[in-house]
């Protein structure tokens, strides 16, 4: 196995485990999260998911990297990222659960036949952290390239 397959193999596996951690923890408040001990794969939290269950932050993480290794274009990218909003595509027990508002009013307005740079609501409050999440893929996509290749790839 080369040196980046296997590093975007162990990359993947982090982000699933981190998230699944997480997942039962999600919008505990601080008090409520001091008298947990995480130990081991807990569920049946926050979604009332069984323990290992990742969220949107990784089904959405492997659709890109679909995309990516298929070379598609961001049309079909958010194709794909629509298919796991319906569909349930790459979820950890067949159901979506747990997307992000900017998220679901993006992909419904593309649905609808908004322009994907039309879609995404801007104002100051849809701004949250789910994109950083979910953008570790392109580290390993990029690898190689000289700063203009990379600029390329992200122009509109």
């Amino acid at each position: 196995m080369n040196r980046l397959k296997s590093l975007t193999e162990a990359m993947l596996m982090g982000i699933a485990v981190g998230d699944a951690m997480g997942v039962p923890y999600e919008f505990m408040t601080e008090e409520e999260l001091k008298n947990e001990f995480l130990d081991e794969m807990k569920g049946y939290g926050t979604y009332d998911q069984p323990p290992g269950s990742f969220s949107d932050d990784s089904s959405m993480t492997f659709c890109l990297v679909e995309s990516l290794i298929k070379k598609e274009q961001v049309e079909e990218t958010a194709q794909r990222f629509i298919k796991w909003k319906n569909e349930a595509y790459w979820t950890a027990n067949d159901e979506t659960f747990d997307i992000g508002i900017t998220t679901d009013i993006a992909l419904s307005k593309i649905e609808n036949g908004v322009a994907i740079d039309k879609a995404a609501p801007n104002d100051e409050r849809s701004n949250g952290n789910g994109a950083l999440m979910r953008v570790m893929p392109l580290a390993f996509y990029v690898e190689g390239l000289t700063m203009d290749e990379k600029f390329a790839l992200v122009e509109w």
